[in-house]
């Protein structure tokens, strides 16, 4: 942790959205001393509620004005995005001044362009930007073979495979997940996100060895935001809908509960790679 971001001359904010990532950067935070306020951009209240002292406030996605006031008010020093936040459709939003403005600039573009547009705005209004895994330990997928069956000549080919797809498709700026089997494509991630895709690839896969989810960051994507996550959900669905492997770029997709992950992957016998 750099002397310039320490606890105690920074006040942080996490801005939570689904899942479990925001509850252990939260107590994580907690943990190494910090103190700040959580902005909740999900219709519930999550599992970050009731963890520690800090005051939570709900705000809808398109307020984005009145969000920068309440960091400014609380004296907000930095901000660490974390969680899924589903792109909302147009016609239900309602937006302040500043949303509308910030809005009209990522409407048509995709994740990664909308995200680098809406960092420059959080810049500009003096905040700093934290990477979730600046509070996990041990949080990076791993290089090599770290759970399940040994890898085979077969599986490394069908990675080869995905991890080129996916990087042709992030010059486009479209997904960060695939499912490969037999060297066939089954499903490429969209907005649905990975939970979605893997339900979809499993009624598509043939007999055989199961497919591989392959996950990696697209090029040059600024990993402070969307970083590519498993966790041990996924693994449990993977394992579901039939799969072999899950297959991640090493130190690019964060992993929530590490250990977890890899014991879970053990007892369904399912291979963890990264590659």
């Amino acid at each position: 942790m750099s002397p310039a971001f320490n606890p105690l001359d920074s006040r942080l904010a996490i801005i939570s959205g689904e899942g479990d990532l925001p509850s252990k950067v939260l107590k994580s935070a907690s943990l190494l001393g910090f103190q700040g306020i959580v902005i909740n951009l999900t219709d519930t209240d999550g599992q970050i509620k009731n963890l520690s002292e800090w005051k939570t406030f709900k705000f809808k996605i398109g307020n984005i004005g009145r969000i920068f006031k309440k960091l400014h008010l609380e004296k907000i020093t930095h901000i660490v995005l974390c969680g899924n936040i589903d792109r909302p459709k147009l016609y239900d939003m309602k937006f302040d001044i500043k949303g509308l403005d910030i809005m009209s600039k990522i409407a048509f573009k995709g994740d990664d362009g909308a995200l680098k547009i809406l960092s420059k705005e959080i810049e500009n209004e003096g905040f700093n930007i934290i990477a979730p895994s600046t509070f996990l330990r041990n949080s990076n997928f791993p290089k090599g073979h770290i759970a399940g069956p040994k890898p085979n000549d077969n599986l490394l080919n069908e990675i080869e495979r995905g991890y080129e797809v996916l990087k042709n498709l992030s010059v486009s700026d479209v997904g960060q997940s695939v499912v490969v089997q037999h060297g066939i494509v089954l499903a490429i991630e969209a907005i649905e996100g990975t939970d979605e895709m893997i339900k979809r690839a499993g009624k598509l896969k043939s007999s055989g060895t199961g497919p591989i989810l392959i996950k990696t960051p697209k090029l040059n994507q600024d990993l402070r935001f969307d970083q590519p996550v498993i966790g041990i959900n996924t693994v449990k669905l993977a394992h579901r809908h039939g799969f072999s492997s899950i297959s991640c770029k090493y130190d690019g997709v964060l992993v929530i509960d590490l250990n977890k992950v890899i014991d879970t992957a053990n007892h369904r016998n399912i291979t963890l790679f990264g590659f």
